[in-house]
């Protein structure tokens, strides 16, 4: 196992890594679901194929192993120490021509931890799921630098079999030149801070925004009760040409409504933006493209709900339950006396700010009608 690799591709907590190794070396050695030398096998293949193939070959040449590890980091609502984290692993067959690969569950679980000897809590179920998957190959020894070059990821949002609301799974696929964790969490931040592209808006109905840091492990954010986000990482090491290439393709099924992209994919996505005037050339930096989608869906006046919370966006009472939980939002209170001082009785809108507690541009939009009018 390559400690820099692990920590790039998995956001684990750097206390886990020794068990993460260890429990590798158990399904190695044929425990826990695994053959013996399984992950030997794919470490040989990694320092044949080192160079001179496509990253893609080098993980199409493992696939002979057919291999899935299931690797669980979880906590309990009821544990008496609240940073301890309770592990469990095993290794199992997909059955695909997917190559071998490594998932890492994050997991909040119902009850107290387990007292008996098999791990298990009678009526003990899962809260919450995040859950990262990667080539196992990726991680072993030989690989290389697996941040060299371009990585292309896929993230979905589904809902957990006993949810109250069910929806139909979205997916996003992402195209990074830097560390893929690194633009994750560029999301999460947009998400969290108000953005309202469709991936954020998205993302933030299923984060746990109250809690957002969560003991047990490190900076991983829980998604809400019912939800499930699975990222996946698909390629790695990609030349800028390649990787353009295979987005394009990509986002073809995740383009909006279908899923959470807004624009194409790869070099057709370049060449919209450069239409529209917001490139000056239909070939620049990813990061450039990135810039440049924003201001295209900020400009745009499209609905940018998330694809489960459309239907339900047209009832009232569930649209007052999401304005008024936004932390910079007026309260009912203050909107209905906006109105009141200043469509009745006629007062200036500095004096109504100062009435109420808002700020004039607050005053205006409740006055216009262009923010509130479907509060009553």
């Amino acid at each position: 196992m390559t400690k820099k690799n692990i920590l790039a591709l998995l956001p684990i907590p750097s206390t886990s890594l020794l068990q993460l190794e260890a429990s590798l070396g158990e399904i190695n050695a044929g425990m826990h679901g695994g053959t013996k030398n399984c992950l030997t096998e794919l470490i040989k293949i990694n320092k044949r194929t080192r160079h001179g193939q496509k990253s893609w070959e080098r993980l199409k040449a493992g696939r002979k192993q057919d291999l899935l590890i299931i690797f669980r980091l979880i906590i309990f609502d009821e544990q008496v120490e609240p940073d301890q984290c309770f592990y469990s692993w095993e290794a199992s067959t997909h059955g695909t021509p997917q190559a071998p690969t490594l998932m890492c569950y994050f997991e909040r679980i119902s009850g107290k931890p387990p007292e008996n000897g098999d791990g298990s809590t009678p009526g003990a179920y899962v809260q919450s799921r995040r859950i990262f998957s990667v080539p196992i190959q990726c991680v072993l020894k030989g690989w290389g630098n697996v941040e060299s070059g371009h990585m292309i990821y896929e993230h979905n949002i589904s809902a957990m079999d006993f949810a109250e609301l069910q929806f139909e799974p979205a997916s996003y696929i992402g195209l990074t030149s830097r560390n893929w964790q690194t633009r994750y969490k560029e999301h999460q931040r947009d998400a969290l801070t108000g953005s309202e592209l469709i991936f954020h808006t998205s993302l933030r109905k299923v984060f746990n925004c109250d809690s957002l840091l969560q003991s047990g492990l490190g900076n991983f954010e829980l998604v809400r009760k019912g939800a499930i986000l699975l990222s996946e990482l698909q390629y790695v090491n990609l030349s800028y040409e390649e990787a353009m290439q295979i987005e394009e393709k990509m986002v073809e099924r995740t383009l909006y409504p279908k899923g959470l992209n807004m624009i194409p994919g790869g070099f057709a996505g370049f060449q919209f933006l450069h239409k529209l005037g917001l490139l000056n050339r239909t070939e620049s930096s990813i990061d450039e493209r990135d810039k440049a989608t924003s201001k295209y869906l900020l400009g745009e006046s499209r609905p940018r709900l998330a694809p489960w919370v459309k239907d339900r966006w047209a009832d009232d009472q569930f649209y007052e339950q999401i304005i008024f939980k936004r932390s910079n939002t007026l309260n009912r209170d203050q909107i209905l006396s906006i109105r009141q001082y200043g469509n009745e009785w006629g007062f200036d809108p500095d004096l109504i700010a100062n009435l109420v507690g808002a700020n004039y541009r607050q005053v205006r939009d409740v006055l216009s009608g262009k923010y509130y009018s479907r509060i009553k």
